[in-house]
């Protein structure tokens, strides 16, 4: 990457953070600085504090603030809007996938993921090309 970029990962597996850790060591991400919140009231605060994030990976299932709710005040606050939110989570229906994109997820990613996917979503939004984010 030309340019440090931050991102944030709200989830409240510490095996997750600890896999993301491994992912942005790979050499397309590496130099990127990586802010962690183990729930969703946390997450939201960095996210709040951190206009100039990349992305946020942002799994549903959390104590305190799920990540639906995350996006819903997120979108009501008008937060940040310019920087893509990647649902990160076990739930695989449709219907889980339709509100999280409702809510105004840009991704939504099913657990277990692999690194090339996270990989390939990050290269999609910080390619130099491609100027704003774009959904996939």
């Amino acid at each position: 990457m030309s340019s440090a970029q931050t991102f944030l990962v709200v989830d409240d597996s510490r095996l997750h953070h600890q896999m993301y850790q491994l992912i942005f060591r790979r050499p397309a991400l590496a130099g990127s600085n990586l802010l962690h919140a183990h729930d969703g009231r946390d997450g939201y605060e960095k996210f709040a504090a951190h206009p100039e994030l990349a992305m946020v990976f942002l799994d549903l299932n959390m104590p305190g603030l799920n990540g639906l709710e995350f996006l819903r005040r997120r979108r009501a606050e008008e937060l940040h809007p310019h920087v893509p939110v990647v649902m990160v989570t076990t739930e695989s229906t449709l219907e889980d996938e339709d509100r999280a994109l409702e809510a105004g997820a840009w991704a939504y990613l099913r657990k277990p993921f692999t690194p090339e996917q996270i990989e390939a979503l990050v290269l999609r939004v910080i390619a130099p090309a491609a100027g704003a984010a774009r959904r996939p």
